[in-house]
């Protein structure tokens, strides 16, 4: 018999053990057990592993209650701690934008100027400006994001974002 088949007969032992199985599948299922040794067994331990939970039992107190709430609440503070820290930090990170795009413009509208109060070429005052302001604080600003994951993974806490 193909496994599919089987497959199809234990997934209608479930159906009937958990009582959501229609007649006609049980007189189906009846026959083709009293057939297939595979299927047969599969039965046995299904209804050996249901007798077997049925001594499995517990109730939960008033405490136990009282604990589920504090720690659903527990976790939505955690969860609403984590969104203000990350809006926190996207609030931070545009700032960063904004100061290093500010910054270099600023930069290069003093350097023209600086390049007439010195004499120099506005181009040597542009590459200098480029290499000790505009990359520097450009690599800054794509480190700047990923500061609190760095802190994070480094004190063991995991992600905080």
């Amino acid at each position: 018999m193909r496994a599919e088949r089987h497959l199809d007969f234990e997934q209608r032992i479930d159906r009937g053990l958990a009582g959501v199985g229609s007649a006609e599948e049980e007189s189906l299922l009846a026959a083709h057990v009293g057939e297939c040794a595979a299927c047969r067994e599969y039965l046995s331990a299904s209804r050996r592993a249901i007798a077997g939970l049925k001594g499995l039992s517990f109730e939960a107190g008033p405490g136990l209650n009282a604990r589920v709430v504090e720690a659903i609440l527990a976790r939505a503070e955690q969860i609403e701690a984590r969104r203000a820290n990350v809006r926190r930090w996207v609030g931070m990170s545009v700032v960063a934008v904004v100061l290093t795009v500010l910054g270099s413009v600023v930069d290069l509208r003093v350097g023209h100027w600086a390049a007439g109060f010195f004499d120099l070429r506005p181009m040597e005052v542009r590459q200098g400006l480029l290499a000790l302001w505009i990359v520097p604080s450009f690599g800054l600003l794509l480190l700047f994001p990923m500061l609190p994951l760095l802190a994070a993974k480094r004190y063991g806490k995991g992600r905080t974002i």
